[in-house]
């Protein structure tokens, strides 16, 4: 009896090494490459956002900005956007997010072209961030805050999503975020969250395809 009580000690000591052994991965997940294609874009594709201070729900447009859609929804599906913060708030322009250095210069470890916008930077647009080069598409994204003008965003950023109009609640968590103060960066400009804007949980739905028949394919 004694002998069985010993090996199991020496057992579970041996697990316990192992486990002590490998350490939790720490931080959100990063990639090598951009990832393969696997939305179609005459399937309806949405986004909800629950934040902390509420949810929205955007359609997201394959249609008109495949990569960048095939990007996000990859990259929602991996979990990267739970628990990232808007680091960058301009008031009246727009809300930022999307790198989980929570720098504004990072990414999720691959970039790609951007595709130019199909229609104009309007309130509650989902629009890829870029750096200067247009081959910097990746994670980040902001929310577009109100109508603009290409005086107050420059051209060339993709736009792959936008709020559903008919969905106050979204309209009403939209208004919130934009209200939240904002304060002096590390560059000087007035742009940093005085209060958290954190995502809590990102998750896409999707409809199913249109067919001929009584019944869609999911």
């Amino acid at each position: 009896m004694r002998q069985i009580v010993v090996v199991a000690l020496v057992i579970l000591v041996g697990l316990f090494a192992v486990a002590c052994g490998e350490p939790e991965p720490e931080g959100p997940p990063t990639f090598t490459e951009y990832p393969p294609v696997a939305v179609e874009p005459i399937r309806s594709y949405s986004v909800i956002l629950s934040t902390n201070m509420g949810r929205m729900t955007f359609k997201l447009l394959p249609e008109e900005a495949l990569m960048a859609v095939n990007s996000f929804v990859f990259l929602v599906g991996q979990g990267l956007y739970d628990g990232m913060t808007f680091y960058r708030l301009v008031p009246g322009v727009l809300a930022e997010t999307g790198d989980p250095t929570g720098a504004g210069s990072g990414n999720a470890g691959y970039t790609y072209e951007a595709e130019p916008p199909q229609r104009p930077y309007i309130k509650g647009s989902l629009v890829m961030g870029r750096d200067d080069s247009t081959n910097t598409n990746g994670s980040r994204f902001f929310i577009v805050l109100d109508d603009l003008t290409e005086s107050e965003l420059a051209a060339g950023h993709t736009v792959f999503g936008h709020l559903k109009v008919d969905h106050l609640p979204s309209a009403r968590t939209l208004d919130k975020i934009s209200s939240v103060e904002v304060g002096v960066g590390p560059s000087g400009e007035v742009n940093v969250p005085q209060e958290a804007i954190e995502i809590l949980e990102a998750k896409i739905t999707e409809s199913c395809l249109p067919t001929m028949g009584i019944y869609n394919r999911c």
